[in-house]
This record gives structure tokens, C-alpha cells and sequence, in this order.
């Protein structure tokens, strides 16, 4: 490390130009300006480096700018060594500067492929209009698109409002079919083979079914009504004071057309046999219908509706029902087959159970199915018409 300073028995450079002072200031003037030029280009190379940050490949132009400071270094020491020979120190920094060098060249020629597919300016603007050509056919497809999609939105805009207008005629097709139906069991026809209480509760079946209809065509946009709406619209009419009367409760659930057709004749079946008492006892009736939903062993949802049904009388509150005198239990004026209805017919359409039970105070109807069953039931009643439809007949009077 000592013989780079120790370089006293060393000549001066200035002694090989004979000390000329033309040409002294010569070569001291051209090492000086490379020196100037060698020192400002790495400072612009760094300037750029730290302004552009996303610049690819720094770590060459990293080494272009070491290795042109170190060149700049040695053009430097080439003025110092005219005076002072310090050729040792010199010949290091020319050692750095050659080592820099080689790593330089090396790096470049290893980058060369990657700086042959730079493309030239020519290219760079026939990228350009080809992507200002690709974009515009894009844009004109985007439009093409819109215009599509909005032809098919108008299309199928269309097709729901004749869909809608179809299904509301075919709801009052079926209403004038079932007023059709209802006229033939009215007086003036030839119905003496049936009891006047047949008719009578065929009328209010048919129209039953014509209620649970219009209710869930009601509902223009689900065509599904919930069962609470289905309930009221069916016994309300029934009763004289249905606010006091009638109690419902349970989540909102709603049900398709056969479903609800369902619900709404078990709830006429139950509310009629309670309207057609006398108008003083039937004030005093009180009805509670309650639903809950829980999981099945299947993994869906079931539901159990409950009916339950007592009279108020002066102990209301209470909840206690009036006994009949005679029997000592709840007068239950109900035939053979509403309660065959109730518990067979109705939960076979829909694939649950029904139950009725009596007591000295209470009587409770319960039907249970599953919730896809009161959504879906037409398919399930698709299947098993033809048996029920011979069921029904074989219950009913001749």
C-alpha cells in the first residue's frame, strides 16, 4: 500500500514535454475539459435514474455512469502526474476504471437481443395507429353490442308483458270457468240428487280455490302471495268483526298458486262450519292461526300452519271454551268428508300431514309439509290428479 504514495524517485510528466508551456497547457487544458465533460455526463445519468424510477435495465446505465466517471478520474490524475508522479495512485484508478469497463461491455453484449427488438420511431407510430385502429373497431362493437342487448331487453320486455297479459287471461278464464261451475249448482238446476248442503259447500269450495287464485295473480311480479294475505282474504269475509276475531302470526312466507289454493280451502273448510252458527254465538268465536318453519331430516324447511279455535263468551280472557249441555264438549259440526279433506285430500296434494284434535275446551287443526311443497305443489298434484281426483270422488255424498 506504500509504493502507491512513494513516488519520489519517479520523473514528472511535465519533463517529457520539456516543460514547453504551449504544450504543458495542451495536454492540461484537453485533460481538463474531458475531466469537466466525464464528471457532468454521470451527473445527468443520475438525474434521470432517480427522476424515472421505472426505468428498465439501471443497473447498465449504472455502470456506463461509474464507468465514465472513473475515465473522467483518470484524465484528471493525467494533470496531476505533469507536476507530481503519481503514477503508482494513477495506475490503480486505471486498473478500477479498466475492471468497470470489462463489467460494462460484458452486461451490454449479453443485453444486445433485448436491445435489437426495441422498436425504431417508425414503428412505434404504426403501433400507435393500429391501436388507434383497434380501438375504434372496439368502441363501434361496444356500440353494436348495446344496441343488441337493448333490441333484446325490449324483445324480452315485451315477451313478459304478453307472458303477464296471457297469464291474467287465463286467471279470468278460470274465474269465468269456475262462475260457470258454481251457476250449475245453483237453484233452477236439476240437483235433486244432492243435499242443499253439498251444494252449498261445493259453491264455497269453488270459490275458495277462485280467492287463493286472484290473490297470488294479484302479485304481478312474483305471482306468489304470503300465507298470511292468503288466510285473511279467505276468512274475513266469513266473520262479522274479523279484526277481533281472527289472530294471525307466524314469518312471512310466500306461496304459489297451488299452495295457496290449499291453504285456502282447509281455511274455508274450518271457518265455515263456525260462520253458518247462530249470529250471537258466532261473535263470541275466536280463531288463532299461527305458522312456524323448522329444518326437516332432509335438509330443507317444513312448515307446520296451525288452527286453533276457541269461544270467548264472558270468559274471554281466559281463553275458555263453552261446552255444548248436552255432550259436555265443543260443539264440532264437522262432516266426514271436510275432515277426510283436511287430513287426507289437502296434505296428499302437497306431500305433508294433516291432524285434527278435539277436546272438552279446544280444537286444533295442524298441517304439515315442506316450503318447496307450497311453492311447487302443481307438480307434485300433476302426478297424483288422477288418485285424488278418485279419492274425492269416492268421499263424496251421492
Amino acid at each position: 500500500m506504500n509504493a502507491l504514495f512513494e513516488y519520489e524517485q519517479y520523473m514528472p510528466h511535465g519533463m517529457c514535454l520539456l516543460w514547453e508551456p504551449w504544450l504543458v497547457l495542451l495536454w492540461s487544458g484537453s485533460d481538463l475539459m474531458i475531466f469537466a465533460a466525464y464528471m457532468a455526463i454521470p451527473m445527468a445519468i443520475i438525474l434521470v435514474l432517480r427522476r424515472r424510477p421505472d426505468l428498465n435495465h439501471r443497473g447498465l446505465v449504472s455502470l456506463f455512469a461509474g464507468f465514465i466517471l472513473l475515465c473522467g478520474v483518470t484524465h484528471a490524475l493525467s494533470i496531476v502526474t505533469l507536476w507530481y508522479a503519481i503514477y503508482p495512485f494513477m495506475g490503480s484508478v486505471k486498473l478500477a476504471t479498466g475492471v468497470i469497463s470489462l463489467t460494462t461491455a460484458a452486461v451490454l453484449f449479453r443485453l444486445i437481443p433485448v436491445f435489437a427488438r426495441i422498436p425504431n420511431p417508425e414503428r412505434h407510430e404504426e403501433v400507435i395507429r393500429e391501436l388507434e385502429t383497434t380501438l375504434a373497431d372496439l368502441s363501434k362493437a361496444r356500440d353494436e353490442l348495446d344496441a343488441r342487448v337493448k333490441e333484446r331487453t325490449d324483445a324480452l320486455n315485451d315477451a313478459n308483458s304478453q307472458l303477464s297479459y296471457t297469464a291474467r287471461d287465463a286467471v279470468q278464464r278460470s274465474r269465468n270457468l269456475i262462475q260457470i261451475v258454481s251457476s250449475l249448482t245453483r237453484p233452477g238446476v236439476d240437483v235433486s240428487a244432492y243435499p242443499v248442503t253439498f251444494l252449498r259447500d261445493l259453491r264455497g269450495r269453488i270459490n275458495a280455490l277462485a280467492i287463493a287464485t286472484s290473490t297470488v295473480m294479484e302479485q304481478r311480479n312474483t305471482h306468489r302471495a304470503s300465507i298470511e294475505r292468503v288466510v285473511r282474504r279467505q276468512v274475513e269475509p266469513l266473520f262479522a268483526q274479523p279484526d277481533q276475531q281472527l289472530i294471525t302470526e307466524g314469518p312471512e312466507i310466500f306461496v304459489g298458486a297451488q299452495g295457496a289454493q290449499q291453504i285456502s280451502l282447509a281455511a274455508w273448510e274450518l271457518a265455515s262450519r263456525l260462520s253458518a252458527m247462530p249470529r250471537a254465538r258466532q261473535e263470541s268465536v275466536r280463531i288463532d292461526v299461527r305458522w312456524t318453519t323448522e329444518s326437516s331430516e332432509d335438509g330443507g324447511e317444513q312448515i307446520e300452519f296451525k288452527w286453533h279455535e276457541w269461544h270467548g263468551g264472558a270468559n274471554e280472557g281466559s281463553r275458555l271454551l263453552v261446552a255444548d249441555d248436552a255432550t259436555g264438549r265443543v260443539p264440532d259440526p264437522l262432516p266426514e268428508f271436510s275432515e277426510d279433506l283436511l287430513t287426507r285430500i289437502i296434505p296428499h296434494l302437497i306431500g305433508g300431514e294433516g291432524q285434527v284434535e278435539r277436546g272438552p275446551e279446544t280444537f286444533v287443526y295442524t298441517l304439515r309439509c315442506s316450503l318447496t311443497a307450497l311453492d311447487n305443489s302443481e307438480d307434485i298434484a300433476a302426478d297424483e290428479a288422477f288418485s285424488i281426483d278418485r279419492e274425492a270422488a269416492r268421499l263424496s255424498p251421492a
